[in-house]
């Protein structure tokens, strides 16, 4: 074996040494064939079958070699197998090993779809086993649009001959999860794709984390606050901060922030971060910034130190509005304080009665007009309940259980509103009516309500009066109504703007109008307006109202109408009359309207007949004698 290995280079594989011992051992079988055949000749030379005899034994002596040498390189390649097939299955239970104990789930499936491998971490994903798993698809175990979804993502690998990478999602038992799955093409040794590996990873808390630095760096970015990150410089800033210095971020990104302190708080400032420094926290600490105009602004801080970092982590606010509305407020509290005096003069120099009483209905203020009116004095009734001196006792009930409403709810219907009508009782247990405004009064927490009253007897007493005088009116007007919507001719009555207020129906049938408020006092507005030679016109400032409105009666003025919508012609009568109140003022105009127009027809039909029957009689024309 070892002389046939240095005849014989390493290079040679083993099909071709067993073709090569095969070749040898047939041309040795070919000669020892040829001496046998030479031997059958009974003419041969008998001395060449000695040197035959030696050449047979030698060719044997070579078929044998050549045998055992092919023996040996068998057994040799069998026991390479062995070892090799031996070698393949412990690769195989590592590679299956190191794939179990992987903590990524790993699939290899066949080109069709059909799983040849999986791992303990896929087993446990899709809850099954290896062995139930071996020789199905994907839609045997997963629904369909999942299983279809992954099997187009394998297709991509096949179609590309390459590493792909798509992400994933799974329903697990605590909800979705977001998987990488890396999927790559397996060749044969022929170099052709027959299967496809994959390899997920986890990666739902990275996406978590990514999502939430994305909405913290949003939240960063979008707070109103100014946040920044520094150590003796601005490293991060938000776009508030910007805005409020009016610096852009490049003019204050690694700048020292000690640059725009104002400089007579830079002092200050140096000890509050020698104290963060310490590692303690600074909270509410102010100080006034120099803004790129120039202007001051005062800047409240709240500012965590990280002391394995050296970095600071502030939040800002502007407080320079603040500041100053602290001033005012100050100086209002000063000013009130001083008018405080004045006020109570007021309060008790009203002219009406001011009562100012507490959330459970005890009387704080009680000015000398309330005494007046109502006859109690301040002494008599402040610190006690409302109810127990002006309220009669059939309101009593009514306004307790509205003070309690109005403090569950916030909701009072007389609260705020306009002054309203309401029962009092003064000391003598006269009861009488009173105007009464009410509004709600908040001062350090505590709620007040301040009424102003005001006592309307005799106010009451005149709208009685003019109540039972408007009654009376409204009574004579319908009676007036009554009676101008009887007459038999049309009426229309226009107040001393030259509007009509009243109009019976005559008049709205010869107007055709129903709404009085539309008819024009004007007759021109309507008609067309002649003498009765139905030529002239007849002058606008002749016609009973306008004359009416000067103050002049007129009396059947015989005109005219016609109307050009309708085509239809009137002869009427008008009369006017002026209303002149005790001023001697026109306040009102009356028209009346009578319409001559049958009249006029039977009177030409009168004649006619008339004249007809003259001439029946001997009658010329012209000797018609007056009767």
């Amino acid at each position: 074996m070892n002389v046939l290995n240095t005849a014989i280079p390493m290079k040679i594989s083993f099909e071709n040494k067993i073709l090569l011992g095969f070749i040898i051992n047939l041309l040795v079988v070919i000669a020892s064939g040829w001496i046998f055949i030479s031997r059958l000749d009974k003419e041969r030379n008998k001395r060449m079958d000695s040197m035959l005899d030696w050449i047979e034994l030698s060719l044997f002596v070579l078929s044998m070699v050549l045998l055992i040498i092919v023996y040996f390189i068998i057994q040799s390649q069998l026991r390479s197998k062995n070892i090799s097939q031996h070698q393949l299955l412990e690769n195989k239970k590592l590679l299956q090993s190191i794939i179990d104990n992987t903590s990524n789930p790993i699939f290899i499936k066949e080109i069709n779809g059909q799983y040849l491998l999986i791992n303990k971490q896929y087993e446990s994903l899709f809850h099954i086993s290896n062995e139930e798993l071996a020789g199905k698809t994907d839609r045997d175990f997963l629904p369909k649009e999942v299983a279809d979804a992954y099997r187009n993502s394998d297709l991509e690998v096949v179609k590309a001959l390459k590493e792909l990478k798509t992400e994933e999602t799974i329903q697990q038992e605590d909800g979705p999860h977001t998987y990488i799955a890396v999927k790559f093409p397996l060749y044969d040794a022929d170099g052709r794709i027959y299967a496809i590996g994959g390899i997920s990873t986890d990666i739902t808390e990275r996406k978590k984390q990514e999502e939430s630095a994305i909405a913290s760096d949003q939240f960063f970015k979008m707070s109103l606050d100014m946040m920044m990150i520094a150590s003796d410089r601005f490293i991060k800033i938000n776009p508030s901060v910007t805005k409020t210095l009016g610096y852009s971020e490049q003019e204050l990104l690694g700048k020292p922030f000690l640059d725009f302190v104002y400089p007579e708080d830079v002092e200050k400032t140096l000890k509050e971060v020698a104290k963060l420094k310490t590692g303690a926290l600074t909270v509410n600490f102010e100080n006034r910034y120099i803004c790129k105009d120039g202007s001051l602004k005062w800047i409240l801080w709240s500012t965590s130190p990280d002391p394995s970092t050296g970095l600071l982590y502030a939040v800002a606010r502007d407080i320079t509005q603040m500041k100053n509305d602290t001033e005012k407020l100050s100086l209002y509290t000063k000013k009130v304080e001083e008018d405080e005096r004045q006020i109570q003069a007021i309060f008790e120099g009203a002219p009406d009665p001011v009562i100012l009483i507490d959330s459970e209905n005890k009387i704080i203020r009680w000015n000398l007009r309330a005494e007046a009116v109502f006859g109690w004095t301040k002494n008599e009734v402040l610190g006690k309940f409302l109810y127990d001196f002006i309220i009669p006792s059939q309101h009593k009930e009514a306004q307790v259980k509205g003070m309690e409403h109005f403090m569950l709810t916030g909701d009072g219907p007389f609260l705020n509103q306009k002054p309203y009508k309401i029962e009092a009782l003064n000391k003598q247990g006269k009861v009488f009516p009173i105007s009464l405004s009410v509004n709600p009064l908040k001062l350090n927490d505590k709620l007040f309500f301040i009424g102003f009253v005001r006592d309307i007897t005799e106010i009451t007493e005149l709208e009685n009066e003019q109540q039972a005088i408007n009654n009376e009116l409204y009574e004579n007007e319908e009676k007036l109504r009554l009676i101008v919507d009887n007459i038999g001719e049309g009426v229309i009555v226009a107040n001393a703007d030259k509007k009509i207020i009243l109009a019976n129906e005559m008049a709205n049938e010869f107007f055709g109008i129903k709404e009085d408020d539309k008819i024009a006092p004007n007759f021109t507005n309507h008609f067309e307006v002649y003498f009765p030679d139905q030529k002239t016109v007849f002058p606008l400032q002749n016609l009973p109202m306008e004359r009416a409105f000067k103050g002049e009666a007129t009396d059947d003025i015989d005109v005219i109408i016609w109307d050009p919508e309708k085509q239809v012609k009137k002869q009427v009568l008008l009369s006017g009359r002026p209303l002149i109140d005790q001023n001697d003022k026109v306040v009102a105009a009356v028209v009346t309207i009578k319409d001559i127009s049958k009249y006029k027809q039977l009177e030409e039909e009168l004649k006619e007949t008339e004249s007809k029957y003259r001439q029946l009689i001997g009658f010329k024309s012209g000797e018609i004698k007056e009767t």
